[in-house]
């Protein structure tokens, strides 16, 4: 059994990096930290309902990852713009907008 559970962490180890993009928060304080990992990127920008969708110039840390730093302990809606387009990355929690989109939601309890 152990063999095997070795064997499928390294199998999604090995799938999780061959993926283009993903993306994580982690949360620091008075602060979570949203890291996006997208490969053909050139300009991100996070919008969020904690500034009405106003779009945030993402920083880019590497070649591939971009962060923003938001408050924490809020629920709060996102999405991103990558290269003038709307992209939504896989999250765990969505809810469909008034627009006919959707938007991923951080809620610091869940």
């Amino acid at each position: 059994m152990t063999l095997l559970r070795a064997f499928l962490v390294v199998a999604l180890l090995a799938l999780w990096g061959c993926a283009t993009h993903y993306h994580y928060y982690d949360q620091r304080g008075g602060s979570v930290i949203v890291y996006l990992k997208h490969e053909d990127a050139r300009e991100v920008y996070f919008l969020s309902s904690l500034d009405r969708f106003q779009p945030r110039p993402a920083r880019r840390i590497k070649d591939d990852v971009w962060v923003n730093r938001v408050a924490a302990g809020v629920e709060f809606r996102y999405f991103y713009l990558i290269d003038n387009e709307v992209f939504l990355p896989e999250c765990k929690y969505k809810e469909n907008d008034d627009f006919g989109a959707a938007n991923c939601i951080f809620a610091p309890d869940m």
